[in-house]
Parts: structure tokens; sequence; C-alpha cells
């Protein structure tokens, strides 16, 4: 990776590690309707964020990652999702991602924002430490 793209990626790779802790200080906030369409707000940065951050690093290790479900599968590939019950709950993620363009519909904005509550905050926040602890030359 060229110096500017090692600049840019520890800067996205930030933007990350901040919109998870974000996520997660929501995540464990329980209250109304519009607490739960901002935490909802905050998955779907955090989840952007979080697949832009992996794409750049797939990329720089030579890798091909040109959207979410690739850049996802790359990541379990290289060990970067430890497991394949993590892989699935990433995949989980992925679908209530495109979904909460929905959340109009009651039901379904509470069973994404119960799945964040339960398992996709802390998913989210263990990847952010994962790429803090990669090195870039």
């Amino acid at each position: 990776m060229a110096p500017m793209d090692i600049e840019r990626f520890a800067q996205r790779r930030q933007d990350y590690l901040n919109a998870a802790k974000r996520l997660r200080e929501a995540a464990s906030m329980q209250g109304d309707g519009i607490l739960r369409d901002a935490t909802i707000q905050r998955f779907e940065f955090t989840f952007e964020a979080a697949w832009k951050a992996l794409q750049m690093y797939l990329q720089y290790q030579g890798l091909e990652a040109n959207g979410p479900r690739q850049a996802l599968k790359q990541a379990f590939a290289q060990g970067l999702i430890p497991t394949p019950e993590e892989a699935d709950i990433w995949m989980d993620m992925l679908e209530d991602r495109n979904l909460t363009t929905h959340t109009y519909r009651e039901e379904l904005a509470e069973a994404i924002a119960a799945n964040i509550r339960a398992r996709y905050a802390a998913c989210l926040h263990e990847m952010a430490a994962r790429l803090s602890a990669l090195e870039l030359d």
C-alpha cells in the first residue's frame, strides 16, 4: 500500500472504531422508538464503515473485494472473521442492513434492533479491535 493509501486506511479504520464504539453505546440503552431508530441508523453507518475498511485491507493484500458480500467472504477466508458462527452473524448483518430501508415496518424495526443489541454490536466491536491490531508497512 502506498503511504497515502496507508493513511487512508488508518483514517477509515479510525472512523470504523469510532462508529463501533458509538453503536455499542446506543445498543446498550433501552428506550423508545426514537432510540431504536437511532440505533439502527448507527448500525447502518457502522456496518458500511466495517466492510469498507475490510475491503481496503483485503485489496492491500491483493485480494478482490468489490462489494460487501465478497469482502465478508474474503475476510472469512483470510481469518479476519475467525469462525463459521461469526461468519453467519456477518451474513445476517448484511441481510438486515439491506432490510433497514424498510424499518417503517414496526415489527421489522424491532427485530433488527434486537439483533443489533444481542449480536451485531459486539461482533462489529470485535472486528474493530482486530483491524486496530493490524500493522501495515
